[in-house]
């Protein structure tokens, strides 16, 4: 694809949101899939189709963030408060700041081995966190936050770029958009492409 399409990229968005939905079989007599259905799954789909206009990677409910460990909720950023289509009630928009452009690659030492191998050193290790989860020794933030591929992620986190933000954030909900866009111009010059930034920025600097 590369070779014919200069520049090309594969772009995803993930929606996450937490509560309640029914699995059930839904098809034909060619075809059956199995389907998870709630309002709670709409709201993940709405999420999901909302970091386009955000213009970033992932979307959390601040039902989902709320429910999270304080570490984890320290670095969930939220970039808005809205009211989506099928519900009354506001909800909070959350994101975490990840860069995955110029990734270092780094090598799977499991990549060349047969496939059953693979899968027994792969079980073993799932069992060996859980253990440990199990076991009260460690949390999921201790193994999240020194896992390489999210430090990889986060390397580039600026705090004096996510406390201007949180700053201009609470001046945009109260509604002192004067404050909000004068902190919102100096966060277009530290950071052009953010697409939480850029989104706020078009709604308060006409």
């Amino acid at each position: 694809m590369l070779k014919k399409v200069k520049n090309f990229k594969v772009e995803m968005g993930f929606g996450l949101h937490q509560g309640w939905a029914i699995e059930g079989a839904i098809g034909s007599f060619f075809k059956i899939d199995a389907s998870y259905l709630s309002p709670n799954v709409n709201m993940a789909a709405r999420l999901e189709a909302a970091t386009k206009q955000f213009e970033t990677p992932f979307l959390l409910s601040g039902h989902l963030r709320d429910i999270l460990s304080y570490p984890m909720q320290h670095i969930c950023r939220e970039i808005d408060t809205v009211t989506v289509k099928g519900s009354i009630k506001p909800i909070r928009l959350f994101t975490i700041t990840i860069d995955y452009d110029d990734l270092e690659p780094v090598s799977d030492p499991l990549l060349n081995l047969p496939i059953k191998e693979k899968k027994s050193i792969r079980d073993k290790i799932r069992k060996e966190l859980f253990g440990k989860l199990f076991s009260g020794n460690m949390t999921t933030w201790d193994e999240f936050s020194e896992d390489q591929d999210f430090i990889e992620l986060r390397r580039y986190v600026d705090p004096d770029f996510e406390k201007t933000f949180h700053i201009a954030y609470k001046a945009y909900i109260r509604g002192d958009w004067h404050t909000a866009g004068s902190h919102l111009e100096k966060l277009i010059l530290m950071r052009p492409n953010d697409g939480p930034t850029k989104n706020l920025h078009r709604i308060v600097v006409v």
